[in-house]
């Protein structure tokens, strides 16, 4: 009889509070064997934004929160917050385990899609001035045909978002998101939420407007489950 798996451990690494939740709910629904463990420090996301996006130093406490995942026995890392996306790379040539960045499967999904125009949402200008960066660098490296139009970007930040998301006000987030989306919903053929955060009201955001709207937190928790339980079909 075939000994049983032993349930993979993900660490989550979350800059905010408010990232938790939305990142325990995606890895229920898209990866329901893993064991959850999340790390936090709070004060990563506001200093970040404080300094205009992740400093050397900031980066270096990220980077320690994941070695400490690691030595902790994390089978795989997952970090919560956009703004550290360049620290997962980082991280992934210091430890043998896979950790990943909050969007980087929301990103190969936009790269798969190649909307005409896609609207990136996020809470703080600087989160969004990031997003928009990354995924224009991901967009650049799978370029699409030959004389193909590129995919082009533009930032949304949702006035009062963070503060929502804070205090899990689900109807202000949901207005607030809704007002900065609808100002470019007839000009833009995607929608992405760019924080964890956010992700809460997606359900309902999605219902709201007339092209698709993505969210992290489910596509992060399944490309993990194919990393870790079915690596022959992981990209």
């Amino acid at each position: 009889m075939a000994a049983e798996r032993t349930p993979a451990t993900v660490a989550v690494v979350n800059a905010a509070a408010a990232s938790m939740a939305p990142a325990t709910r995606g890895l229920r629904d898209g990866f329901p064997e893993a064991r959850i463990w999340h790390l936090l420090d709070d004060r990563l996301v506001t200093d970040a934004d404080a300094a205009g996006g992740m400093t050397p130093e900031l980066c270096r406490r990220m980077l320690a929160l994941i070695d400490h995942a690691v030595r902790g026995g994390a089978d795989a890392v997952l970090l919560s917050c956009s703004m550290y996306g360049p620290a997962a790379e980082l991280a992934r040539g210091l430890h043998p385990v896979p950790v990943m960045g909050s969007d980087e499967a929301m990103f190969g999904e936009v790269a798969a899609r190649r909307p005409a125009r896609a609207a990136v949402i996020g809470s703080l200008d600087s989160a969004v001035a990031d997003s928009v960066r990354r995924l224009e660098a991901v967009l650049s490296r799978g370029a699409g045909p030959s004389g193909a139009a590129p995919t082009r970007l533009v930032g949304v930040t949702a006035a009062g978002a963070a503060g929502a998301a804070a205090a899990g006000d689900r109807d202000r987030l949901l207005e607030s998101l809704t007002a900065a989306a609808d100002a470019h919903a007839g000009s833009v053929d995607l929608f992405v939420l760019g924080q964890y955060s956010l992700t809460p009201v997606h359900a309902e955001l999605a219902e709201r407007l007339p092209v698709p709207v993505l969210s992290p937190p489910l596509m992060a928790a399944k490309a993990l489950r194919r990393r870790l339980l079915d690596p022959a079909e992981a990209p």
